[in-house]
């Protein structure tokens, strides 16, 4: 290319560009020598290096296989499987309180006197009534065999005879009568020691001692009150699809020469023995176990529900009457699942996915079918293979097709014994460390809902 000149050129004015000798001066010399330059630059061909695309770091677990059962859950209530109002039988001054509030009673154990004086009175002359209507019978007897002698003599009349012996059948009833009234009595005497009727645990004492107390045929003085919570029965209300596939489950086990529809032949619930697993306010998992054990026999037409009871034995008396409690039924049998953390799952609309990494270390997205979940952990019933490496944390900085650097880390299994009852575990600090945060997804994605 032919060097330009902008005025009489000296050694000093020329430039060198990209290999190419430039002459410049001052002024209007210099303006051109500015646009050439630029001219050069950018007919050259050449472009600045640029650096390669940074690779993103994500954490991965290893999709996990355990044997689980599926359960359906409810709320209810607990009640006692007895409760007694313990009343007074007899009228009197309460003498005695013979118990502690709160305490645990065995049946037939004292809890309260009543005095007792004017009723074993009344017991003592209910006895004489007796001796003297047996005195009154012996009597009677005596006149009715010198009555059969003389009759038979013709020494006296026919109808002097049959009044005597209608006498000794009136001392007869008379004693009849006397033994009855003194039983009577009797009781009223054992009335006035109040004792346990079941065994359980007691209230406190409702009335203290020296007040006057009512009893007899009428509601008498209520006194305190017991509850038996050995077992104990929770109470809760389940849907009728459920009822139904619970009973259809069961009936599926039944006998092949066994009728279905013979009413005979139908077993009860508490025959089909179906377990129940319940858990309090404070307990991460369902530690009770008991069975079913009564259906009501009819659904509640306003609300489409009917009420079911678990009957749990509750040895250690840890549960009370009224708690507030969850229960599960299970509705399968324990079969092999595919586990991930639910932190792994984004939402896209309506569709659940999650990111698998493949053998060339690219994000896939799998279109994911969720089951339970199961503590930090959520079954997948399709998307998902065991072994599968699944992205649990950085799924905001990948997409499909992206390469990226595997960080890996174990996945701690719930509870093998999820199985018979399921628990919801508190993660081990291994699965907490998999936690991802809120503002570590990417815009529009949210974790799954359970």
């Amino acid at each position: 290319m032919r060097s330009f000149q902008a005025s009489a050129p000296t050694r000093a004015d020329r430039i060198t560009i990209d290999g190419y000798g430039v002459f410049a001066s001052s002024g209007s010399g210099m303006l051109a020598l500015i646009i050439v330059s630029l001219c050069f630059a950018g007919c050259s061909g050449k472009r600045p290096p640029q650096a390669d695309e940074q690779v993103p770091t994500v954490i991965c677990s290893d999709a996990v296989t355990q044997q689980i059962t599926d359960f359906d859950e409810f709320v209810g209530r607990t009640e006692a499987a007895a409760t007694v109002n313990v009343q007074a039988r007899v009228s009197g001054f309460l003498q005695s309180i013979e118990f502690e509030d709160g305490q645990f009673v065995e049946k037939d154990q004292l809890l309260a006197k009543i005095e007792p004086d004017e009723y074993e009175a009344i017991q003592k002359q209910s006895e004489a009534q007796i001796e003297l209507a047996g005195a009154r019978l012996e009597l009677a007897k005596s006149e009715l065999a010198r009555a059969k002698k003389l009759v038979a003599n013709n020494a006296t009349s026919q109808e002097e005879f049959d009044a005597k012996a209608s006498a000794v059948k009136q001392a007869a009833a008379e004693v009849v009568v006397a033994s009855a009234d003194a039983a009577r009595t009797s009781l009223d005497v054992k009335y006035t020691e109040v004792r346990a009727p079941i065994s359980g645990r007691i209230d406190r004492a409702f009335i203290t001692p020296g007040n006057m107390v009512s009893g007899g045929l009428g509601p008498g003085t209520l006194l305190t009150r017991i509850v038996d919570l050995t077992p104990i029965y929770a109470y809760f209300d389940v849907d009728e699809a459920s009822i139904l596939r619970y009973i259809r489950k069961e009936k599926s086990k039944d006998s092949p020469g066994q009728d279905a529809d013979d009413p005979v032949q139908q077993s009860t619930l508490r025959d089909m023995q179906l377990p129940c697993y319940l858990q309090l306010l404070d307990e991460d998992d369902f530690p009770h176990v008991g069975m079913l054990d009564f259906l009501e026999n009819q659904v509640d037409k306003m609300t489409g529900t009917i009420r079911l009871r678990g009957i749990f034995q509750n040895e250690d008396r840890l549960l009370q009457s009224g708690m507030y409690v969850r229960l599960r039924i299970p509705t399968s049998e324990p079969y092999m699942a595919v586990l991930i953390p639910e932190i792994a799952i984004g939402t896209d609309q309506s569709y659940k996915y999650a990111f698998v990494i493949n053998d060339q270390n690219e994000a896939v997205r799998r279109t994911v079918e969720l089951g339970e979940s199961r503590g930090p952990l959520r079954v997948i019933t399709s998307g998902i293979d065991p072994g599968d490496t699944v992205v649990v944390r950085g799924i905001q900085r990948i997409r499909p097709g992206m390469k990226v650097h595997v960080e890996r880390q174990p996945i701690s299994p719930v509870d093998s014994s999820a199985a018979e009852t399921p628990a919801t575990e508190t993660p081990s600090a291994e699965t907490q460390a998999t936690a991802t945060p809120e503002t570590d997804r990417p815009d529009g994605e949210e974790g799954a809902q359970p």
